[in-house]
């Protein structure tokens, strides 16, 4: 039979500094301060975050530790380098290591947008998805999310097809636009 163990996520505790931006896990303190993000619909709905309260995002920092050790999921709060503001926050998910592949996402607060960010968010999960092992990572954006299809394309990841049908966080459906970069890309 063909074991496939869970391989544990790591990330410095001290964060990782590039371009400019700190991507560091969440700390609780962080949990006010982000909570919003997922209760905006506008913000939240596009990236298809789940719709957790504060308390709800308590519970998920709880169980930050197991996720990690299972390598089932890696939040990462982006923050900017010299101030340590939060500019949003990015993620790595559906980690499928038969197939070397993994999905990333990414939003950010309004103040942090247009400056960049989201591209270099893309380009950082990208290459430490690559660090871990990933030969594909992928995204995944709703049809007619222009500003993210930008942000992918800027940030080297090509357009694959549309998805039909995917679930909306808010319930319903939709279609979705696939991107993917390989290592080397």
């Amino acid at each position: 039979m063909f074991d496939l163990a869970l391989r544990r996520l790591t990330f410095p505790a001290e964060g990782i500094r590039r371009d400019g931006l700190l991507y560091r896990l969440p700390r609780a303190a962080d949990i006010d301060t982000v909570a919003p993000a997922f209760g905006d619909e506008a913000l939240a709905g596009e990236a298809n975050m789940p719709p957790f309260s504060v308390d709800q995002l308590r519970e998920q920092f709880d169980q930050l530790p197991k996720m990690l050790e299972q390598g089932l999921l890696l939040p990462l709060v982006i923050a900017d380098g010299a101030t340590g503001e939060i500019q949003g926050g990015c993620v790595m998910h559906h980690f499928d290591w038969e197939k070397s592949q993994v999905e990333i996402g990414y939003w950010l607060f309004e103040h942090a947008r247009g400056r960049g960010t989201a591209t270099k968010a893309a380009r950082f999960l990208a290459d430490y998805g690559f660090l871990l092992g990933a030969e594909r990572i992928e995204a995944r954006v709703f049809v007619g999310n222009m500003a993210s299809e930008r942000v992918l394309e800027r940030a080297g990841f090509t357009r694959e097809g549309i998805l039909r049908s995917m679930p909306r966080r808010a319930g319903g459906r939709a279609d979705m636009t696939v991107f993917s970069l390989l290592p080397g890309e």
